[in-house]
């Protein structure tokens, strides 16, 4: 990944016409790796989605309880089942940070087969490699590979790729063989990053962008005073400093500043769909709330893109 610093020249477009991102429920926090969850709860809270609007989920193996949960709101589910993504490259965690990585053959079909099952479907919608920086880079052929033999056994029908991507995997991305990418952390109202490689080299070789982390982890939501305070390792100085002009922005506005993360999201033209993250169904509702709002106006737009370059 590219972390040069971002020049003046490159800024996000705004979503001048076309629809808005669509929307992706993303179920990690649903999944318990935030802290405690009750499981009856976040069934409750997927429901909820499903019956609001929201057509896509997202999940993994590493997202504590999520696939199971996942599995069990599906079959509690009496619309029309929704597009479902999943994972496979780590395994089980009980928290964000805990480092699960297999990329072994048979880990990794174990896996796949146990998605499969708990999510009710012999073909899984759309399969990310999970943390593929964490590949080792001798392998990445070999990994590669078992992902294209996952598709074309009709076992998944889409390849993505979840998470920050070495340019090990550029030339398979040239190749056409992975069709969406989920970037986080580097595109939202505190870090431009992502926009001076990644996502337009990913765009300009026909990825779907799926854009995670509209709040930074937290950072432009309710673990703002926390990480200003006590930031943790993974959170630049920048970014913090960034993350408080959005801040004071969003205080003259009178709106939160998840509101203010999240539509920013919504109005560029770069993300194609928005990864919505929420613990329980308080958070889903005031992230739905946020979301309802819609884009920003573009003068708006602008002037937290200029506070953040």
């Amino acid at each position: 990944m590219n972390t040069t610093k971002i020049t003046a020249t490159i800024r996000p477009a705004y979503r001048s016409d076309g629809p808005l991102p669509g929307l992706v429920l993303g179920t990690a926090g649903l999944g318990g790796v935030w802290g405690t969850v009750n499981r009856h709860e976040s069934v409750k809270t997927i429901l909820y989605a499903l019956e609001n609007g929201i057509e896509q989920l997202d999940t993994a193996p590493a997202y504590g309880q999520a696939e199971i949960i996942v599995g069990e709101a599906l079959r509690q589910w009496r619309g029309q089942r929704p597009f479902v993504s999943t994972k496979v490259g780590k395994l089980r965690a009980d928290a964000a940070d805990q480092e699960t990585n297999d990329y072994t053959l048979a880990s990794m079909q174990r896996s796949v087969e146990e998605s499969r099952k708990v999510l009710g479907t012999d073909c899984l919608d759309l399969l990310f490699l999970h943390e593929p920086n964490k590949v080792p880079a001798d392998r990445t052929s070999e990994v590669v590979n078992f992902m294209q033999q996952v598709k074309q056994a009709g076992h998944a029908k889409a390849l993505g790729l979840g998470g920050i991507v070495p340019s090990a995997f550029h030339e398979f991305i040239r190749r056409g063989v992975f069709d969406v990418v989920m970037s986080y952390n580097n595109l939202n109202a505190a870090c431009l990053d992502g926009l001076q490689f990644d996502i337009p080299f990913f765009r300009a070789h026909g990825l779907t962008t799926y854009q995670g982390s509209a709040l930074l982890m937290g950072l432009l939501g309710n673990r703002f005073e926390r990480y200003q305070q006590h930031p943790p390792s993974w959170i630049s100085s920048a970014d913090l400093v960034r993350a408080k002009q959005a801040e004071q922005l969003a205080r003259r506005l009178g709106i939160k500043l998840s509101a203010l993360a999240h539509r920013y999201l919504l109005s560029m033209q770069e993300v194609d769909y928005l990864v919505l993250g929420a613990k329980n169904m308080t958070q889903l509702t005031d992230t739905l709330a946020d979301c309802e709002a819609g884009m920003l106006e573009e003068t708006l737009f602008e002037e937290l893109t200029n506070l953040i370059q």
